[in-house]
């Protein structure tokens, strides 16, 4: 939430401004609101400095109502996070009101607990005290988009902007309508659209969300926000998750006209863009907020293919080629599409129509085991029929990639020196850290998505901030270069590895960040190593042509010989049969098996800590494979290599169900997004590609 005066409705709990005199939801006067609030002596009055359950530390209010208040807090326990404490107070409302309030105050804790999306907030917390109902949450420091259209003052945002928002919208509605049962929304308006500097946005206010109910006539409760709700939100029948696309052209008319639909409701007028690049999103915003349910798309995946097509035209001001095909037009699939180059810094977003099947691009074989020449000119992509976004910034060829857990960012780490944080809606840059000397071979999250942990050359580990760049700790433990770093799942433990053949285990968070363990069973340099779900054992790997898996805790620090010859491997488990060195590893999400890849062109999954069969996965062997990525449901395993490809493995089968063929160049990076619906992939092109998982 932002720190941001509203007035609540005590009538339906919608936010709105300040001076509003009725509710812009219910049309229920405001003022009694505020009158009932100051009366109380139960309700918003929590002041600076309070403390709520003995770890939230109130700074301030961030928005009142008769219902209750917003306050911005600091989280103690947990490295004083800000966050949004909501509070509802359940001494001062009627039995009817009560109802309602306690009713839509669980809803929106139910609904957002189950849900991980970059455009939403986190839910961490509710509790009861003194009477009152408290839900923690993220806190958001931005603005509304209704604050901030009022702030223009009649002035319009611009195109690229306004196709942004969308973007992002269509995003998180396709993932609360695709959950099951799906969510729908019901009240998407400027208000409940946070938006933050960076330009990315938040979907707020869960009060009158639902789970669709199929086979129901109507709906239990009409509720909606007038001008924006279409038609059958008010009782006339049951809502489809067309009533959020419906909400959302009435918010996109807004933004290109001017004109609220509060004012004139059911009623748009046509759309005059006065650029021929726009007439596809005439016709798409128009259809949108048809009366007639049938009117509107089917989906909206349907509308976020004719906004990525809109985008294209507009900002690369060309679409998708076309060639008539036995007699009838069709678009060309992306193999048989020249490379397109970007621009430097530029995010570029593709998406041809879904039913056309990408053919395998053809893929010159290279020698293996070598590193291809230095690249110059601008990086080329082969544009896919899943493709997302693909980000462009660094110099030479990226590294490493890391999705944050909370699902909003991307980091990406190269030989250029430098780590670059991406916003992973839309693949906006948004910080470049420059604060190592040599290339970076490894970047990691904490698990609340705070810190970032980057592994160099230069003998060192960095924790910093990712949206500042500070620098919070220099760790130089190492006696060369680092390779791997990864961050323990419970956030307590980093552990590193490098070229002097150690894994140092060491304190993430004590400002001493001292080291709990160094692990010298290695032969040869560490390339690669993960912590498992549990953070109990590590995985580790590198040129010594072998796997260890190891329990931290158990492991001492230094073996007797006598020890090492009575008790060989204690504490830990050696897979072998490698004739070549460990490229990359990764642990299935339930911690039962590992996946590898080697320079002996292995790509393998081993039972972790039993004696499972090792398996070979049924996929083309003849090139190196370079990254690995489990998909968070454990069904598939996401592979890139040296031929240029990323191929996605169902493990029921052990062979390959599609192939992702975007890039041109070795692929040196995966990583899957927390809600398993989308893949980043890079390397030698110097690309980021993020796109639909298959």
């Amino acid at each position: 939430m932002a720190l941001s005066s509203h007035v609540f409705c005590d009538h339906c709990g919608a936010a709105n401004r300040e001076q509003a005199l009725f509710c812009r939801a219910c049309g229920q006067s405001l003022r009694l609101s505020a009158a009932t609030a100051n009366s109380s002596t139960l309700t918003g009055l929590l002041t600076a400095q309070a403390m709520l359950k003995q770890r939230y530390l109130i700074l301030g209010q961030a928005g009142r109502g008769g219902f209750g208040a917003v306050y911005k807090a600091s989280d103690l326990e947990f490295g004083n996070r800000l966050v949004a404490i909501k509070e509802m107070s359940q001494s001062t409302l009627s039995s009817k009101e009560l109802d309602e309030a306690v009713a839509s105050f669980k809803r929106e804790a139910m609904l957002l607990a189950g849900l991980t999306h970059p455009n939403l907030p986190r839910i961490y917390d509710q509790f009861m005290e003194n009477g009152r109902s408290y839900l923690v949450m993220d806190f958001i420091d931005g603005e509304t988009l209704e604050d901030r259209l009022q702030r223009l003052g009649g002035a319009k945002l611009p195109i690229e902007k306004i196709l942004d928002i969308a973007l992002q919208l269509c995003s998180v509605l396709e993932y609360l309508h695709t959950r099951q049962p799906p969510i729908i929304f019901r009240d998407l308006k400027p208000a409940n659209i946070m938006l933050m500097s960076t330009g990315h946005l938040y979907l707020i206010d869960f009060g009158i969300a639902r789970n669709f109910t199929p086979g129901k006539d109507k709906d239990t409760t009409a509720l909606g926000s007038y001008g924006y709700a279409p038609p059958e939100q008010y009782g006339k029948s049951q809502t489809t998750m067309r009533a959020d696309i419906y909400s959302m052209g009435a918010t996109l008319h807004q933004l290109l006209t001017g004109e609220d639909p509060s004012e004139t409701p059911f009623q748009f007028s046509q759309l005059h863009l006065r650029d021929e690049r726009l007439a596809d999103l005439e016709s798409l915003v128009m259809s949108m907020v048809s009366v007639d349910i049938n009117k509107r798309p089917a989906d909206i995946a349907q509308v976020r293919q004719s906004l990525q097509n809109v985008t294209m035209q507009y900002t690369l001001g060309q679409t998708l080629p076309r060639v008539a095909l036995n007699g009838t037009s069709q678009t060309l699939v992306p193999s048989m599409l020249a490379p397109l180059p970007l621009r430097p810094g530029s995010t570029a977003v593709y998406q041809p129509p879904p039913a056309v099947t990408p053919v395998p691009v053809p893929v010159p074989k290279t020698p293996t085991g070598k590193r291809s020449a230095k690249r110059t000119g601008p990086p080329q992509v082969y544009p896919q029929a899943n493709m997302l976004y693909v980000c462009m910034g660094h110099s030479t060829r990226i590294t490493a990639l890391s999705w944050s857990p909370d699902g909003k960012y991307l980091a990406s780490a190269s030989y250029d020196k430098t780590v670059q944080i991406w916003d992973a809606a839309n693949g906006n840059h948004l910080t470049t850290y420059k604060g190592h000397t040599g290339r970076v071979n490894g970047v990691c999250w904490s698990p609340d998505s705070q810190m970032v942990a980057s592994a160099s050359d230069d003998h060192t580990v960095r924790l910093w901030t990712p949206l500042t760049g500070k620098t919070e700790y220099v760790f130089g433990q190492h006696s060369g270069g680092v390779n791997a770093i990864s961050w323990s799942p419970d956030g307590q433990w980093l552990a590193s590895g490098g070229d002097d053949k150690k894994v140092l285990i060491w304190q993430a968070r004590a400002s001493t960040h001292e080291i709990s363990l160094s692990y010298q069973e290695h032969t040869a340099l560490v390339s690669t190593l993960a912590w498992s779900s549990d953070s109990r054992l590590i995985a580790s790997g590198g040129e010594d042509h072998c796997v260890r898996i190891w329990e931290p805790n158990k492991v001492q620090q230094k073996r007797s010989f006598l020890s090492s010859l009575f008790f060989p491997g204690q504490s830990q488990k050696i897979l072998r049969g490698y004739s070549g060195n460990i490229l990359a590893l990764a642990w299935s999400p339930d911690n039962r098996y590992l996946a590898t890849t080697s320079s002996d062109y292995q790509v393998r999954i081993d039972g972790a800590q039993s004696d499972y069969a090792v398996t070979t996965l049924m996929i083309d062997h003849s090139t190196l494979k370079n990254a690995l990525a489990w998909s968070p449901s454990g069904q598939h395993l996401a592979i890139g290599g040296n031929d240029k490809l990323v191929h996605l493995c169902s493990i029921a089968t052990r062979k390959e169900t599609y192939s992702y063929h975007g890039h041109s160049g070795y692929v040196q990076s995966v990583t899957w997004s927390p809600d398993g619906s989308r893949i980043a992939s890079a390397g030698v092109d110097r690309t980021i590609q993020v796109w639909q998982a298959k």
